[in-house]
């Protein structure tokens, strides 16, 4: 049995008695997100996506429908001038041919021996004309404008209507640069014999985009916004996968094919989010940490409880939000106590520098998602003068973020 100093002995129960072990309770809160621009009460919109790039694909089609009616519209003369050819190539047979009946046997010989002629022979079968048929136009991939409108260009919390603010979300098509082969050197070897060689393994790289803009219209003619975002109008790098050998096996355009359709559906879900992060009011998700301190014989007690208070509280912030509201102001009263008696400079304090941090955290996320911005304001500006560890300040920042954000949006 291991026998202890008075001075290690003392140590173990201080260590015993004041040491905090921080929990976290993870949990994905849901909240409201009004938008950015508040429109009047009632106001709804419109939303239409427009490919630009059809209006160029569609004249091309134009084009090959105007050069086919016009080749069906000459066939018949040139059917009927094809026909009077071979007439007469056949009347200039058969006069030929007569003209050799009436020859002589004695002459016909004398030719066939002499002149090495023979019997005039019958052209061949009369074959009309290939009839016109219409060229194929190659074009990248159109798509529904209707569908894509109506799964992309949605504001969430506002009607349709005709008459209310228009949207428009243009398409200019799809670009790409020439593909690229590539292929890199690899070094295998031999388990057995440890021969050492050399193998390559192909892929193709493709830079492409999509560009696109959405632009918003106030009823009275205001534009409300007009962007091209950047994560859009910039190109991107596909590369496919690696194949062992010195050339892709794969046609590049078997990949440009697949990402037309991907680079729109990616492009618009962006859409879709600017367009509700200015308009809508949505359901955000945002995960949270809760965080209290490992409850030893009930000293923590109202730390533990506020976090089941806080828990309960996020948990009917979008169902019940009087309700939330309410078990979320048990909770922070709880942790406003704590704070209170919190002594940054006594380790052996219940709420000391170790914990002083968390309840921060825990109170300015509480105060933002019940609308408190100004107190979660204030605790922040509190613990900007409280000399925390980088990590906890940093913590704090990105709620202050979130703060900042849903003030600006909660008081336009």
């Amino acid at each position: 049995m291991k026998k202890y100093t008075p001075v290690v002995l003392l140590m173990a129960l201080s260590t015993t008695a004041f040491g905090q072990f921080m929990k976290k309770e993870r949990i994905t809160v849901s909240y409201t997100q009004p938008p950015t621009i508040h429109l009047e009460e009632g106001m709804g919109y419109t939303s239409s996506v427009i490919l630009d790039y059809e209006e160029e694909i569609n004249a091309e089609l134009a084009k090959a429908e105007e050069e086919y009616q016009q080749a069906l519209a000459e066939y018949p003369e040139k059917e009927a001038a094809a026909k009077a050819a071979y007439d007469q190539r056949y009347a200039e047979y058969e006069k030929a041919l007569e003209d050799w009946n009436s020859k002589s046997s004695v002459g016909k010989i004398i030719e066939k021996q002499v002149l090495e002629n023979s019997k005039p022979t019958p052209p061949s079968p009369y074959y009309p004309p290939s009839k016109p048929y219409k060229r194929q136009v190659t074009h990248q991939k159109l798509f529904n404008a209707d569908q894509l409108s109506s799964t992309y260009a949605r504001v969430e919390g506002l009607n349709q209507d005709p008459n209310g603010v228009k949207i428009e979300v243009h398409l200019f098509g799809f670009e790409n640069n020439d593909p690229i082969a590539e292929k890199k050197e690899y070094v295998k070897v031999d388990s057995k014999t440890k021969a050492k060689s050399t193998y390559y393994k192909s892929f193709w790289k493709i830079d492409y985009r999509h560009s696109m803009t959405l632009r918003a219209v106030h009823p009275n003619g205001t534009i409300l916004f007009d962007e091209v975002p950047n994560s859009i109008s910039d190109y991107k790098t596909f590369t496919s996968a690696e194949e062992e050998r010195s050339y892709p096996s794969t046609n590049a355009q078997t990949y440009i094919d697949q990402l037309q359709g991907k680079v729109v559906e990616e492009n618009l879900s962006t859409i879709q989010w600017l367009i509700n992060d200015k308009l809508g009011t949505t359901t955000q998700k945002r995960n949270v940490e809760i965080i209290y301190v490992k409850n030893k014989k009930g000293k923590y007690d109202d730390l533990e409880y506020a976090m089941l208070d806080a828990k309960q509280g996020y948990d009917m912030l979008i169902s019940r939000p009087d309700d939330a509201k309410g078990k979320l102001q048990s909770a922070i009263d709880a942790w406003e106590a704590a704070l209170a008696e919190g002594d940054m400079d006594d380790k052996k304090a219940r709420i000391n520098k170790k914990v002083i941090p968390d309840v921060y955290k825990n109170l300015i996320l509480a105060y933002t998602l019940i609308g408190e911005f100004d107190k979660a304001d204030d605790h922040y500006n509190d613990s900007l003068r409280m000399g925390f560890r980088n990590g906890d300040e940093n913590d704090l920042k990105e709620i202050n973020l979130l703060t900042a954000d849903l003030r600006e949006r909660y008081q336009k």
